[in-house]
C-alpha cells in the first residue's frame, strides 16, 4: 500500500501550482493581445466570411474572459475552479484560433504541444485527459475537413498547402507532440511532487527524532529538578535551626541571605517543574475571576507596601475555568508588574466580563517590553528581569491557551505594560496538553 502523503503536502502542492498559474496569468496578459492581433490579421487577409466570423467572434470574447480572470485572481486569489476553467477555455480557444487561421497549416498549430505541457503540469489526471482529448479531437476534425474538402482551411496568404499525405503526416506528428507534451508535463509534476514529499517526510522524521530527544531531556531535567528540592529544603531547615544560636547580628544577616536565596532557588525549580511536565487536565468550575484577582492582591499587599507601591483591583466577571490555574497565572502577572514598577507607582488589575468571556488586564508603569524581544518573551528561557528564570510567562500563556483563551503583552499608553488575559465563558473541548 502506498504511503499516505505527509502533513502539509497538499497545501504546499496547491500553493506552488497556484503560484505558477499566477505567473502564467501575468504573462498571458502581455503576449495574448499580440497573438490575437496576428490571428485577426491572418483571418482578414482571406475573403472567406466564415473565417472572419470565427476569429472575429472568438478574439474579443477570449480577451474579455482572460482579462476578467486576471482581475479576479488579483482581487480574490486563485480559487478552486480557476485553473481547470482557464485550462479548458485555453484548449477550446486555441483550437478555434487554429481552425480560423489555417487548421493544420496555421502558424499557431505549434502551440498545441506547449499548451499540453502546461496542462500536464497544472491539471490532475482526469481533467488532463479531458483537455488533451479535446485537442486530439480538434486535430481529427481538421484532418476530416481537409479530407472531405467541405471547408478549405489553409490560408492563401501564407502560401501553405499540402497533399493529403502531408496532412496525415502533419496531424500525426502534432498528435504525438501533444501526447508527449502532456506526458512530459505530468512527469514534471510527478518529479516536483516527489521532491516535496521526500522533503516533508525527511522533515517529519527529523521532528519526530527531535520530539523524542526533547521528551527524554525534559523527563531527565524534571527528575533532576525534583531531586534538588529535597536538599534545598534541608538547607533551609538547618539554617532556621541555626539562626537562634548565632552570636552576632552580622552572622544572622548572612544566614538570612542564605535562606532567601534558597527560597529563590525553590521558586525557580517549581516554575521549571510546571513547565517541563505536561499540563494536567483542567478542573473546571464556575469562578469569579475578580475574586481570584483580589486573593492574589491580598497575597502581594505586604510586598507592595514594602516597595512603596499601590495595588488596586477593580471589577468582577464569571468564567468557567480552573480557579487554581487561573490564580497561578494572575500571581505571575502581578509579580511581574510589581517587579517592573518604580516606587510610588500604581499597579492596576481590571476585571471585565463580556458575552464571549472574562478579561483581566494587569497594568503597570514600568519600562515595558523591549521591542527587540517582542513575542519571544513567551519563549522558554527568555526574560527581561535580572535573575529571572524565563519560565513564568511561558507557563502562564500555556495555561491561558489550555482554557481556550490567550495571554498578550501590549505597550500601555503613557508608558508601561498591559498584560491582558482572556478566558472564554466555556473552554469546551479546548483543553489540551501544551
Amino acid at each position: 500500500m502506498a504511503r499516505p502523503p505527509p502533513p502539509g503536502f497538499d497545501e504546499i502542492q496547491r500553493q506552488e501550482v497556484n503560484r505558477l498559474f499566477g505567473h502564467l496569468v501575468g504573462a498571458r496578459l502581455v503576449f495574448l493581445p499580440l497573438v490575437m492581433g496576428f490571428a485577426v490579421w491572418l483571418a482578414f487577409t482571406d475573403p472567406a466570411p466564415w473565417r472572419r466570423l470565427v476569429v472575429g467572434a472568438f478574439v474579443p470574447v477570449a480577451l474579455l474572459f482572460f482579462a476578467v480572470e486576471a482581475l479576479r485572481a488579483r482581487r480574490l486569489g486563485i480559487e478552486r475552479l480557476s485553473i481547470p476553467l482557464n485550462m479548458a477555455v485555453g484548449a477550446v480557444g486555441s483550437s478555434l484560433m487554429i481552425f480560423g487561421t489555417g487548421g493544420l497549416m496555421s502558424p499557431f498549430a505549434c502551440l498545441m504541444p506547449v499548451l499540453a505541457l502546461l496542462f500536464g503540469i497544472l491539471l490532475e489526471v482526469p481533467l488532463l485527459l479531458g483537455v488533451v482529448g479535446l485537442q486530439l479531437a480538434a486535430l481529427a476534425t481538421f484532418v476530416a475537413l481537409r479530407a472531405s474538402g467541405a471547408l478549405h482551411l489553409a490560408l492563401p496568404a501564407l502560401g501553405l498547402g499540402g497533399s493529403a499525405l502531408l496532412t496525415w503526416v502533419q496531424s500525426g506528428v502534432l498528435a504525438c507532440l501533444v501526447v508527449a507534451g502532456a506526458g512530459l508535463g505530468r512527469a514534471t509534476r510527478w518529479v516536483f511532487d516527489g521532491m516535496v514529499r521526500r522533503a516533508l517526510l525527511a522533515q517529519e522524521d527529523s521532528l519526530r527524532s527531535h520530539r523524542e530527544r526533547a521528551s527524554e531531556l525534559s523527563a531527565l531535567s524534571a527528575e533532576i529538578a525534583h531531586e534538588l528540592k529535597n536538599p534545598l529544603a534541608s538547607v533551609k531547615g538547618l539554617a532556621g535551626l541555626l539562626a537562634p544560636a548565632l552570636p552576632d547580628a552580622k552572622s544572622a544577616e548572612r544566614l538570612g541571605v542564605l535562606r532567601r536565596e534558597v527560597d529563590r532557588l525553590q521558586s525557580i525549580l517549581d516554575e521549571f517543574l510546571n513547565f517541563s511536565r505536561p499540563l494536567v487536565p483542567l478542573a473546571l468550575g464556575s469562578a469569579d475571576v475578580g475574586a481570584l484577582a483580589r486573593e492574589v492582591s491580598a497575597l502581594y499587599e505586604g510586598i507592595a507596601k514594602e516597595r512603596g507601591l499601590e495595588l488596586e483591583v477593580r471589577g468582577h466577571a464569571q468564567s468557567r475555568c480552573d480557579p487554581r490555574k487561573v490564580k497561578q497565572v494572575l500571581i505571575n502577572l502581578v509579580q511581574n508588574a510589581l517587579d517592573a514598577s518604580p516606587e510610588g507607582a500604581l499597579v492596576e488589575v481590571e476585571v471585565a466580563g463580556g458575552e464571549d468571556g472574562a478579561r483581566v488586564s494587569v497594568l503597570d508603569r514600568g519600562p515595558g517590553i523591549d521591542p527587540a524581544v517582542g513575542e519571544r518573551v513567551f519563549a522558554p528561557g527568555v526574560t527581561t528581569k535580572p535573575g529571572g528564570s524565563g519560565i513564568g510567562l511561558t507557563v502562564a500563556r500555556a495555561i491561558a491557551r489550555q482554557h481556550g483563551g490567550d495571554l498578550r503583552l501590549d505597550p500601555r499608553p503613557g508608558g508601561g505594560l498591559s498584560a491582558r488575559l482572556f478566558l472564554p465563558l466555556d473552554p469546551g473541548r479546548s483543553e489540551v496538553a501544551a
